[in-house]
């Protein structure tokens, strides 16, 4: 992955791919290069669920193609308000919300 750094700017559009759904690494690949300041389309590509997709867009991920067809055409109409479901996080992310022990020791402290 630090192989990518120097190149980061070049790019456009990184595909990381999620060969099952239970399998994880695509998200932390996905941070280490936001972190590394790619500022491109990162794609998640493979076998995605419902469930999975306000994770992957915490983690930086910008767009989806999925692989099963039916479950590809309802989630395209339906990603926005699945990301949205949910006000609140519990784990730091790439993009927010802020995890909601850090908005509660804020308003602690207020």
């Amino acid at each position: 992955m630090s192989d990518l750094a120097g190149d980061l700017e070049h790019l456009d559009l990184i595909v990381l791919t999620f060969p099952r759904f239970s399998d994880g690494r695509a998200y932390s690949q996905a941070r280490l290069l936001r972190r590394m300041g790619f500022r491109g389309d990162l794609r998640a590509e493979g076998d995605i669920l419902r469930d999975q997709l306000r994770a992957m867009h915490r983690a930086g991920f910008d767009s989806f193609a999925i692989d099963d067809a039916l479950t590809a055409e309802r989630l395209a109409r339906d990603w926005r308000g699945i990301i949205g479901e949910f006000r609140h996080a519990y784990q730091p992310s790439w993009r927010g919300p802020e995890p909601i022990l850090r908005l509660r020791h804020r308003r602690a402290a207020a």
